[in-house]
């Protein structure tokens, strides 16, 4: 409802009564009102019906008031008011209707919204929110993922018969991380105690839902003393365990000692200095660091291509104080406003040579201290910057810059499901409003032939300039909490690069990587993958693997096509499944599926998301 808000002169939205298009072309009828206040006196309701933004195809106005912003619902004299305008000369007509009314009336007079909007409805404003508050963020993100962990493991385990699945806590666990997703809560906008509380709650779903995990891997490990690796990804991938890079199949495990006899053998990470700077190198890259962890050099050994247009990891350090609302919001001329950034740096080595090598930059930003791991594995397409910041600023912005030779219209930058182009340039009023915007686990720059992403596994805001992408690490704001986020705090981005067009790179992998560590654990079991997705590009995803919440036994699997490649995608499985259906998001089945030697065969929209369901009794 604040769609309309533009007191940074952003690009006014054009539509109340239109249909919203997604990215995956499914569609929803929608009403924008312009406030969330409205108060239903005459001066107010003719106020809102002149100035409305549509002034076409649309002959009614959905107009939902109350007391204040805190929740307050209609009071006396509001109602009263809608009474006496019901037929006031020189009045807008107003009647108390239901939204569902709303919509079917509109639908029968007017025959549907005349409009389409197809996209993002992007804010004007508020674009703080993407980091205020840093941990509420992470854990956000960790309780996210930790109970993925639990609902994809505790469901091998409910199908093997070996433990029941612990429905209503999941339940709870859920519900609980949800409830911190509150508008005031995960965006950092409310007052301190709320960031107190809510570190101690969600920091106690992870930890619970990560003990119960634990001991759903006891028993799919069984005994014995192997160290079992689990992988709870859709595809096979690399990890680092015990000091040694493997290979793990697809939603399953397999002994650290088996993965060695499989493994390819991945030329060593090494760390030395080379004319006066400091080289990471393995079998795919070659990167060359300054003194400050700038990476002024970035080449794939494949095609031997520079990535780098100005040294990479550039940690820049901005003035930030909004004009009005100071956790909420970044305004436009941050940029105008650059102070010192890293200064008194001391980059020394860390491990120089095997299956992962490193540097430690250790320095100060401000009156911050930071301390960076700056690694390079055996095999991988990355570095990772893995960080340890003591923040103890007021009014900055802190952003790690990554300027790269890479020509592009537009960035992708990755949200729920999918991914929304947007402009790097500042050509017009539409494009200078996306300074500052949302980004999931990843965000690239890409042509036909050639690309580069930041990956990030718990920061949200994101800048891309021309050629330049921009993760925003921290704030430093003073309201509703004074000096909020002054604190340690821990996270890791990674850089990585990528010949060919973005479908066919390895960014979302990587990514999920980046996010998702393998597990471990002792036992003895014999090595399996639960399920494996084969699709062109290495584009359908299976982010969920869980117990339908009716508890009759079945499982719930909800795939996406993660690159605009619709297509088609073979899931295969290793389970004994007896039937499959496509069914809705309420998990109520819709539509058969047939099934041939544990082989599913689907197609998958562009950026559709598919919800199956599998039966395991005749």
């Amino acid at each position: 409802q604040k769609i309309f808000w533009s007191y940074n002169e952003g690009d006014k939205f054009p539509y109340h009564y239109f249909t919203w298009e997604g990215i995956d072309g499914s569609k929803v009828t929608s009403f924008l009102p312009t406030s969330y206040t409205y108060y239903t006196t005459p001066t107010e309701a003719n106020k809102v019906w002149k100035n409305r933004t549509q002034k076409r195809d649309l002959s009614a106005f959905l107009f939902p008031y109350g007391y204040g912003d805190g929740g307050g619902g209609p009071v006396r004299d509001y109602v009263e008011y809608v009474k006496r305008q019901k037929d006031l000369e020189g009045s807008v007509r107003m009647k108390h209707v239901s939204p569902e009314t709303f919509f079917k009336t509109m639908e029968e007079e007017e025959g549907g919204p005349k409009n389409t909007y197809r996209g993002e409805l992007y804010f004007s404003a508020h674009r703080g929110t993407y980091t205020s508050q840093a941990l509420i963020k992470r854990n956000n993100r960790k309780a996210e993922l930790s109970l993925r962990e639990l609902e994809m493991w505790g469901s091998l385990a409910m199908v093997q018969g070996l433990r029941k699945y612990p429905l209503e806590k999941a339940d709870a666990w859920w519900k609980e991380t949800l409830l911190h997703q509150f508008h005031d809560i995960l965006p950092g906008s409310g007052i301190a105690e709320i960031y107190r509380e809510a570190e101690r709650r969600v920091g106690k779903v992870i930890e619970e839902t990560a003990r119960e995990t634990g001991k759903t891997l006891q028993v799919l490990s069984g005994r014995g003393e192997d160290t079992l690796i689990f992988n709870s990804l859709s595809f096979e991938r690399r990890a680092l365990v015990e000091d040694t890079v493997v290979k793990v199949p697809s939603m399953g495990l397999i002994s650290l000692a088996e993965a060695k006899e499989k493994s390819p053998a991945y030329a060593p990470a090494r760390a030395y200095q080379k004319d006066g700077n400091y080289v990471l190198e393995n079998g795919e890259l070659v990167a060359v660091l300054n003194g400050c962890g700038e990476i002024l050099s970035f080449r794939l050994k494949e095609s031997g291509r520079e990535f780098a247009k100005a040294p990479l990891n550039h940690l820049r350090m901005f003035k930030d104080v909004p004009r009005l609302f100071d956790a909420w919001d970044i305004d436009s001329n941050y940029v105008l406003q650059e102070v010192e950034g890293l200064q008194d740096p001391d980059l020394t080595p860390g491990k120089t040579e095997g299956s992962y090598a490193s540097y430690v930059l250790e320095g100060t930003l401000g009156s911050s201290r930071i301390r960076q791991e700056i690694l390079l594995e055996a095999g991988s397409r990355r570095v990772e910057f893995r960080t340890r910041i003591d923040w103890k600023e007021l009014h900055r912005l802190l952003k790690a810059a990554f300027p790269v030779d890479v020509y592009a219209d537009n960035v992708i930058n990755e949200i729920q499901f999918g991914y929304v182009e947007r402009p790097v340039h500042r050509s017009k009023l539409y494009d200078k409003d996306r300074f500052e915007v949302c980004n999931h686990r990843y965000s690239a720059l890409a042509d036909q032939s050639h690309g580069a992403a930041v990956l990030n596994e718990s920061k949200y805001g994101m800048s891309a300039n021309e050629n330049s992408l921009e993760l925003t690490l921290l704030r430093a704001s003073a309201a509703p909490e004074m000096r909020a986020d002054n604190r340690v705090h821990e996270f890791t981005y990674a850089f990585t690069a990528f010949e060919g067009p973005f479908a066919t790179s390895d960014v979302v992998q990587q990514a999920l990587e980046l996010n998702v560590p393998v597990q471990t654990a002792k036992g003895k079991a014999e090595a399996f993958s639960a399920f494996r997705v084969e699709s062109q590009f290495d584009s359908a995803v299976l982010d969920t693997v869980k117990p339908a919440e009716d508890g009759q036994g079945d499982l719930i699997l909800r795939l996406y096509d993660s690159k605009k490649a619709a297509g088609k995608v073979s899931l295969v499985t290793s389970l004994p499944v007896k039937k499959a259906w496509k069914c809705n998001m309420l998990e109520e089945k819709e539509e058969a599926l047939p099934m041939e030697n544990g082989c599913l065969e689907l197609n998958l929209r562009s950026f559709e998301i598919l919800t199956l369901r599998l039966g395991f009794s005749d």
